[in-house]
């Protein structure tokens, strides 16, 4: 029968362990002396050695033949058995699948039997945790004082999951996450032992990947050598993983930095291969850290970062091309926005997001400013350097001032192209309201003769809706009545196209929640706005009890927490209601 590679690979004595030397060591140091304990609690990150450690146990404190330091021959009937999970003095239980109080009763009535040819039952419950509280509360006491022929391992991921109770009869044993160096190595000399060659990126590529668990990096590894090719590229690795990783930030980084084209077509191209948003953000999260950590502490930093050398040159030369401030806010957008991409947030929303922070017209304008304080180059001089395109020559004669008059029942045109001017308000638009922000960040303008039009791609039309709500019209309303002295502003998406114009009476207040609790009407649209119910006599009195008070402050905190439109609906036609008309119940 075929084994998987992490199976055939798994280490078969305390030696071969990778990366826990300290529970290694303690756990040696038992058996040799023959102390051991009757009860173990393994606690640690998934694929770091547990359960192969719990075996290996099982064969030292089993074998005949183990030497003066613990370690188990590997060699004897017994080792050989417990190896191939024949031993049937070595019980292996699936916490997870037998977590009832009935399947620890009837672990209990086997515990007292002796063991069939060993020294010690070793009973392994993988997954502990899992265990539900009257199992636990059964097990209790046989954990506390088992026969003495009697060996408990109980792993677990989640420890602050399992009793107190439990713990406290245990010896708890941590393991640590494994290094990627040591990933790396270990998965080097298993391709070595396959008779495949894989590329030193697609190493770490894999390394990465896994999170900490040899088990996920050698089932990864496999997917790359049952190819069936002699040597494994990065390329491949890529194509197994779905893209999203290291090198593909990497490649695209720079793009970003420089406001190309190409930084939105390798994103969206990632998304489009299966890249999710949760491990996008991670990705780009620690790019930024690595080279925020180049920029704070040079070299010092770099060497300290778990890189190889072409991502450590990579993260050198990338740390002068970025300003601290701005590595903090690309690393408080990551933070931010995590939380809600494990929550479904589309990637899409994810890059203008990032585009909008990157690609904003004063982010364009920081670029620029930091280009003119670059060191000029050997033998440049100041005047050659300030020189450029829009720098006039001294043969060259200033053109003629001309005055340009309008007649005064005319309304304003547009001077420009507004596409400066829109780019203004975008930014401005970060202060006050942030989603809108998002939205407008990668749409662009142009003029159509006295109109102003905004242009949103077509791929993000999940951004030209959010522009288009009532709330966010009357908002870019009152920019079109006072950057662009009230000329016409559209705002088009692919053959759609909504005019912005007459704003609801009061401006965009109006759509806020009213102050004695009433709110605009869904049907309403965009010109409605809701009136305020009375405020006198027995019925206003009624609306401004306790009650009422009470209501409207909920709202006014549902309002401001989420920061959107808020709409209660009423049914007005509802009988035997004793509000007043319009105020039937809600």
């Amino acid at each position: 029968m075929y084994l998987s590679l992490y199976r055939r690979h798994r280490p078969g004595v305390f030696s071969e362990v990778v990366a826990q030397e300290a529970a290694v060591h303690l756990l040696r140091r038992e058996i040799a002396s023959g102390k051991n304990s009757h009860a173990y609690l393994f606690s640690g990150p998934r694929g770091s050695g547990k359960t192969t450690l719990a075996r290996i146990v099982a064969k030292a404190v089993n074998c005949p033949d183990r030497d003066e330091e613990g370690e188990p021959c590997g060699q004897c009937p017994s080792c050989v058995s417990i190896a191939s999970g024949d031993n049937l003095d070595v019980i292996e239980i699936d916490g997870a699948s037998n977590r009832g109080i009935d399947e620890i009763r009837e672990l209990k009535e086997h515990i007292s039997l002796a063991p069939f040819s060993g020294r010690f039952k070793v009973y392994i419950i993988d997954e502990v945790h899992m265990l539900t509280e009257p199992a636990f509360n059964a097990l209790l006491k046989t954990l506390e004082e088992p026969p003495r022929t009697v060996v408990f391992i109980l792993a677990t991921t989640e420890p602050h999951k399992v009793p107190a109770t439990i713990r406290s009869r245990c010896q708890h044993i941590p393991f640590h996450r494994i290094p990627l160096p040591a990933i790396v190595e270990t998965i080097r000399k298993v391709s070595a032992s396959e008779g495949v060659h894989i590329e030193e990126k697609a190493l770490w590529e894999i390394a990465r990947e896994s999170d900490g668990s040899l088990r996920d990096a050698l089932s990864m590894l496999e997917q790359a050598v049952t190819t069936g090719l002699p040597s494994v590229s990065l390329e491949e690795v890529r194509g197994i993983l779905g893209g999203g990783g290291r090198s593909d930030l990497e490649r695209l980084l720079p793009a970003l930095r420089d406001g190309s084209p190409e930084a939105f077509r390798g994103f969206s191209e990632l998304f489009q291969r299966g890249l999710t948003a949760e491990r996008f953000l991670e990705g780009l999260f620690l790019l930024f850290r690595d080279i925020l950590v180049a920029v704070l502490w040079k070299e010092e930093g770099i060497d300290s970062l778990p890189l190889n050398e072409e991502e450590r040159s990579f993260v050198r030369s990338e740390s002068g091309h970025w300003r601290e401030s701005d590595l903090w806010k690309a690393l408080d957008l990551c933070s931010a926005t995590l939380p809600r991409a494990r929550y479904g947030l589309k990637g899409d929303v994810v890059l203008g997001m990032l585009l909008g922070l990157f690609l904003a017209p004063g982010s364009k304008r920081d670029r620029i400013e930091r280009k003119k304080e670059e060191p000029l180059s050997e033998g440049e001089s100041p005047a050659k350097k300030a020189a450029g395109p829009g720098v006039m020559k001294k043969d060259e004669e200033p053109l003629p001032s001309v005055r340009v008059e309008t007649p005064g029942d005319a309304p304003t045109p547009i001077t420009s192209t507004g596409a400066g001017d829109w780019g203004d308000c975008v930014a401005a638009m970060a202060a006050d309201n942030l989603p809108l922000y998002c939205a407008c960040a990668s749409s662009t303008s142009r003029k159509d003769g006295d109109s102003l039009v905004v242009v949103f791609p077509e791929e993000q039309r999940f951004s030209f809706e959010l522009a288009t709500s009532p709330r966010n019209l009357a908002y870019l309303d009152s920019i079109r009545l006072d950057r662009f002295q009230g000329a016409t502003m559209e705002l088009a998406c692919g053959d759609r196209t909504v005019l912005v114009e007459r704003a609801p009476e009061g401006g965009i207040d109006s759509l806020s929640v009213d102050p004695a609790g009433a709110v605009p009407s869904p049907s309403a649209g965009f010109r409605v706005t809701a009136a305020a119910p009375p405020t006198s006599g027995p019925e206003g009195g009624r609306r401004e009890g306790k009650g009422g008070e009470k209501r409207q402050d909920r709202l006014m905190e549902i309002q401001k927490t989420f920061n959107a439109e808020l709409y209660v609906l009423r049914d007005e036609t509802a009988e035997g209601s004793d509000e007043p008309e319009g105020e039937a119940a809600e």
